[in-house]
């Protein structure tokens, strides 16, 4: 997938499902909506909001803001989180074409002792985000399917 194809993609996403499985702990789902922005050519921020569904069947409210910065020049994808705002940025990884649909993280995000690996993977039934992370305390996967 060429990185304007990739750019295509991601400004067509409108909502999520995503699926966490912390450890051993129980497997935790939930779902949400995308706002995509523009606020140019080479960056799409992603403004989710969402619900983590637990066994019991109690709900929780999360929203986060994550910018996609594509670089047509070099076929880098980056993505920071926005969690403080625009200005403070907190870049997570730098994405390489792997093979196929498949991009991954060219190195990992450290943070603290925990060590965060990312992979994009794109197929019909929508963009999938898996994150892996391992550290001295936590050892769980993150996978987010974006659809139209």
């Amino acid at each position: 997938m060429t990185i304007e194809h990739l750019r295509h993609v991601l400004s067509s996403r409108t909502r999520f499902a995503v699926q966490a499985r912390p450890g051993d702990s129980q497997l935790l789902r939930g779902h949400g909506t995308v706002r995509v922005l523009r606020p140019d050519s080479g960056t799409i921020i992603f403004d989710e909001a969402g619900l983590w569904t637990f066994e019991d069947c109690s709900n929780i409210a999360f929203h986060n803001i994550y910018s996609w910065s594509l670089q047509s020049e070099s076929p880098t994808l980056s993505l920071s989180h926005l969690r403080y705002d625009r200005n403070a940025a907190v870049h997570l990884v730098d994405f390489i074409e792997a093979a196929g649909n498949e991009w991954e993280s060219a190195s990992p995000y450290a943070c603290g002792a925990d060590i965060y690996r990312a992979r994009i993977n794109y197929s019909d039934c929508g963009l999938k985000l898996s994150w892996t992370i391992q550290g001295p305390n936590k050892k769980q996967r993150l996978d987010y399917t974006y659809l139209e």
